[in-house]
This record gives structure tokens, sequence and C-alpha cells, in this order.
């Protein structure tokens, strides 16, 4: 859902994207802190390791807004 092209990675614009058709859109803000947040390598997406050790972070505290 959230890797749209299968590439293996989430880009800024596929969580976007996948967020608001979650209905949650985010802001410019939030995305970016998201990304910021997930992204440990820094290579501007978010890689499997980095998407789960998010989602897992976040389950336990809702740091990116």
């Amino acid at each position: 859902m959230f890797d749209r092209d299968g590439n293996g990675y989430i880009t800024a614009a596929e969580l976007a994207h996948s967020m608001a058709k979650l209905g949650h859109a985010l802001t410019a803000s939030e995305l970016t802190g998201m990304i910021k947040e997930a992204d440990t390598d820094g290579d501007g997406r978010i890689n499997f390791q980095e998407f789960a050790q998010a989602i897992t972070s976040a389950a336990f505290d809702n740091s990116w807004s």
C-alpha cells in the first residue's frame, strides 16, 4: 500500500498519498517530520527496516506531529 511502485522504498510522495487514502492527509511539516524521523540512513526515502521501526515506535510514542 505505501510502496506504490514496488521498489522497496517509500518516498515522501508515496507516504503522502497512502496517508491521504487512509483519511489522514498530512501537512508539509508533518510529512517532512515523518520522513526525517523514519529515514535513519538519510537517503530521503524509507526502506522496510526503517518503516517497521517507525511504525513500532509510533505505537508507543506519537512524536511526529
